[in-house]
């Protein structure tokens, strides 16, 4: 199937014959032609766009300002790559040019690669480096997703207005389009590996231009390794803004990242291989930090080059996999090549996946103890990158239907439409290798340098004992660094808690990571959350910070829930055994149990329906909260019952009345409500679940104080008609409000019914009751098992008949 693909110059010549021949406005030329190349694609309109209408005139720039009225034009997606502005104005001239100038660039950059798929690149040629370079810094603006873009065009200054780099999604879509249809990503990851190994060479010293002495040579080599280095950065930076989405992006956008990601599928091989070869030098560098004070400031940038290009792959890396399943298992599976691995000074785990032995590498070499306050800013965020990319590779959000990733690139194809999470056998991958037992040493290192510096010291049972004096004054410049180093601190527990998270897939990963300590950590991070936020927190808080007194409040803020919402998030998943949900509910004081998968830790209940009252309006806290008390309750009536004393039920209500339209919090809720209840009156009952004896009023009277206890909150009103109408939590409403003992029924709908086509008299027919499981016997069902006579005679009569 062929694509028609309308020039950017069809298009403008079209719209000057329709001014000219039709003695036509511009803005009404523009809109004439909009429609006729709509009607020849005979495409519906699918996406809109903002097309500029100002006149030729040339005031000033405040008249300019008011000519360049907006208007709305829908537009179908095959001509979203078109510049949809006349071609005669001030603004459609600027973007024609910047348009020229950014097909330019792609011709550059492809005219360096040659048809072998080697980077001809000499970079004795300093103009051409400075060229390259220039280009592309300037594709990776074009591609970058900002929410306000510099609509300004007055200014008189082409190589200005060329670079404007705040685009917003709309406005790069062009840009983007025209990429996508160039191919121009497979130039990009020929300079990946290219200049990579140029690199190396130069390292060798096997590259050099003149017979010069070997100082002159070795200048020439460090230099050279500058600039192949720094071009490798601006690769790796150019291609983040590619393949990066943002969930405010406009959907088409969204989309042809998402096909750009499955064309770069054929690419993540190369990069987990850089990946580890920087690996590699990051751990020299580190150990030779201090043995040549005489080195040069030369050597030293290249040292930094060199760091800040590793934090620029694993920020690809997490671009490039993020939504797109078949990347992930690329990544994950993808092989080291042997010289590397046998080449390598660095300890590392015995598997064949290069993308986890990738990831054990890095969190077993990388030390957060570091007396130089840099290198440990650089390493924790080395660890919070890393965490953040096994946790992009053990979470399925590829959601896109067959028909979004199907396109016309035969590797795109064969990647998109994988509809298998792969999550839960990438999670087993690194269980295999002990990731979990890196985290936890990490998490456990990051969480008690956190208690020391804010100074809070919590005691067994989950107290504050001593909070550090906020009157004490300290110099102003240590004090920000002392708050940089704590935010990254903070940052980096709730990355880590979010990776554990994710691998808490199944009872055996979650018993690994009890045995190793991680039920401590983990109420220890929640203690600190809620603790340490007592004096940053108020009840008019939102989520945008709008009425926080400034950005560093609304920051500590958002580090405070991301660490709560984390830590919330593991012990969830850690509730799914029986026995942990217990000792994390109720506490674990006696030393003399049996088990000893579980140590003494006291009761994380508390301190979770504090994190409830304290961030009300945070939705991932409050769904983590009422999902963990769903946990608890589930067979437990005892942790059920230690809910409703700790007044569970009134903060899982408010936080269904204050978050109605978010499904995921109804549908805990209402978990969290039936499980609760249910345990309970099935406890009463005996376990059973028989109806009691009239006679056993005590019984009764308790069974009306659990349900009483729920009405009273307006549990009815909330399930009925917040949770009820929800497609996600309509089970589990029906569920509660059946165990709370009110009326309910589920009403099914037919399609017809939903598109209003049924208006015969008999249309009520087509609506009714779905039959629940024990609520009406079959009329052709026996209950009671009755042996057939004729049963035996039959089955021997078979049996000869298949015999004969």
């Amino acid at each position: 199937m062929t694509t028609t693909i309308i020039s950017q110059e069809l298009f403008d010549e079209t719209i000057l014959e329709n001014e000219e021949c039709f003695d036509l406005t511009p803005a009404e030329a523009l809109r004439e032609t909009i429609d006729q190349f709509c009607q020849q694609l005979n495409k519906s309109p699918q996406t809109t766009m903002s097309t500029t209408t100002d006149n030729h005139n040339d005031g000033d720039d405040e008249a300019k300002v008011q000519q360049q009225q907006q208007s709305s034009i829908p537009i179908p997606a095959a001509m979203a790559h078109l510049t949809l502005s006349h071609p005669a104005t001030p603004h459609g001239q600027v973007e024609r040019t910047n348009r020229s100038n950014f097909q330019q660039w792609l011709s550059l950059l492809d005219d360096c690669v040659a048809a072998d798929g080697v980077v001809a690149l000499t970079m004795a040629n300093d103009d051409t480096t400075v060229l390259v370079s220039h280009a592309l810094s300037q594709l990776a603006a074009k591609f970058k997703f900002e929410l306000q873009s510099n609509n300004n065009h007055t200014n008189d200054n082409d190589d200005e207005l060329a670079v404007a780099g705040s685009t917003n999604s709309l406005s790069s879509l062009p840009y983007l389009i025209l990429f996508q249809q160039s191919c121009s990503i497979y130039t990009l990851m020929s300079f990946l590996t290219t200049i990579l190994q140029k690199h190396q060479q130069s390292a060798e010293g096997t590259i050099s231009t003149t017979n010069e002495s070997e100082s002159t040579n070795i200048h020439n080599n460090i230099s050279t390794q500058q600039q192949l280095l720094q071009l490798l950065h601006q690769v790796t930076q150019t291609l983040t803004s590619i393949l990066t989405f943002s969930p405010k992006e406009n959907v088409k956008c969204a989309m042809v990242r998402g096909e750009l990601r499955d064309v770069f599928i054929v690419g993540l091989n190369r990069l987990v291989g850089l990946l580890f070869r920087f690996v590699g030098s990051n751990g020299a560098e580190e150990g030779n930090e201090d043995d040549d004070n005489g080195a040069n400031s030369n050597a030293t940038s290249l040292q930094t080059l060199e760091r800040n290009i590793l934090l620029d792959l694993l920020k690809l890396s997490i671009s490039a996999v993020r939504g797109c399943e078949g990347g992930k298992v690329a990544f994950v599976q993808s092989t080291l090549e042997e010289e590397d691995v046998v080449s390598s000074s660095l300890s590392s785990c015995h598997t064949k996946r290069g993308g986890v032995k990738v990831i054990w590498t890095i969190l077993a070499n990388t030390s957060l103890n570091s007396n130089n306050n840099d290198n440990g800013m650089y390493n924790m965020e080395v660890m919070e990158a890393t965490c953040q990319l096994l946790t992009t590779l053990c979470r399925y959000d590829d959601f896109r239907t067959p028909s979004t990733t199907s396109n016309n690139n035969g590797a795109a194809a064969a990647a998109g439409g994988v509809s298998t999470s792969s999550a839960h056998d990438h999670a087993m991958e690194f269980h295999r290798v002990g990731v979990e037992r890196l985290l936890i040493k990490v998490a456990k290192d990051v969480l008690n340098d956190l208690l020391v510096e804010y100074g809070v010291d919590v005691d067994r049972d989950g107290d504050v004992c001593n909070e550090k004096d906020s009157s004490t004054t300290t110099d102003n410049c240590e004090e920000e660094e002392e708050e940089g180093c704590l935010a990254k601190k903070e940052t980096l527990a709730a990355a880590v808690l979010t990776a554990l998270r994710v691998l808490a897939v199944n009872d055996e990963i979650i018993q690994t990571m009890v045995a190793l300590g991680v039920l401590p950590i983990v109420t220890k991070a929640l203690r600190l959350g809620v603790t340490t936020a007592r004096t940053d927190t108020t009840d008019d808080t939102e989520d945008d910070g709008e009425n926080s007194s400034s950005s560093t409040a609304r920051s500590n803020l958002l580090r405070k829930h991301r660490l709560v919402a984390a830590s919330l998030g593991l012990i969830r998943n850690l509730c799914g055994n029986d026995e942990i949900k217990t000792n994390l509910c109720l506490g674990s004081t006696d030393h003399s149990q049996s088990s000893s998968l579980i140590s003494s830790t006291p009761s994380a209940l508390p301190h979770l329906l504090r994190a409830m009252q304290l961030y009300p309006k945070i939705s991932p806290i409050q769904e983590h909260a009422c999902g963990t008390l769903a946990a608890m309750a589930l067979r437990r009536p005892s942790n059920a019952r230690a809910i409703i004393d700790e007044d569970g039920p009134r903060l899982i209500i408010a936080a269904m009345k204050r978050h109605e339209e978010n499904v995921s919090v109804q549908r805990q809720g209402a978990l969290a409500v039936r499980n609760i209840v249910s345990r309970l009156l099935r406890d009463l009952d005996g376990g059973s679940g028989d109806n009691i004896a009239s006679g056993n009023t005590t019984v009764e009277d308790a069974r009306s104080a659990i349900r009483d206890r729920f009405g009273e909150l307006g549990v009815e009103d909330v399930l009925r008609n917040i949770a009820g109408r929800h497609q996600g939590s309509v089970d589990e409403a029906y569920a509660a409000l059946r165990d709370l003992g009110y009326s309910v029924a589920l009403t099914k709908f037919s399609a017809e019914d939903l598109q209003g086509g049924n208006t015969n008299n008999n249309s009520s027919n087509a609506i009714g009751r779905t039959m629940m499981f024990g609520e009406k016997h079959n009329s052709n069902f026996r209950p009671v098992y009755e042996q057939s006579a004729g049963l035996n005679n039959a089955v021997d009569e078979a049996v000869s008949n298949f015999g004969a």
